[in-house]
């Protein structure tokens, strides 16, 4: 599903789409899958530039999002959420940093390192 097409999808659609699609991310890169690994990616960065686009209500989104029981979905969520929230990504991203070690921590640690050298950005659309 194309951004596009995603115009009319419910918030409650888009977090599911989200969680499926970093879920599925991370799965993937953990076995080595690279091809359904970048899918995925175009899934998670679309749905996220549409939630971003939904404003306040986009935002709580991904707030929420950092809840889940993924760790996968929780560092992508806090990813996101660095750039209208930095104090709660940081802490989950730091959870994250610490926790197992896997993909998911992996990814965390180097998402810190670099928001915090000022090298992480946000695209504008």
């Amino acid at each position: 599903m194309k951004r596009e097409s995603m115009k009319g999808a419910s918030i409650p659609d888009l977090m599911a789409r989200y969680e499926e699609a970093a879920g599925l991310h991370g799965q993937a890169s953990q076995d080595g899958n690279h091809r359904l690994a970048n899918a995925q990616y175009k899934r998670v960065t679309a749905t996220w530039m549409e939630l971003r686009s939904r404003g306040e209500e986009g935002r709580s989104a991904l707030v929420r999002l950092m809840g889940s029981a993924n760790p996968h979905v929780r560092g992508w969520a806090a990813s996101h959420v660095l750039e209208f929230d930095p104090r709660a990504a940081e802490a989950e991203l730091e959870r994250l940093a610490s926790g197992p070690p896997g993909v998911a921590r992996l990814d965390a640690a180097m998402v810190l390192r670099e928001w915090r050298a000022g090298t992480l950005s946000f695209p504008t659309d």
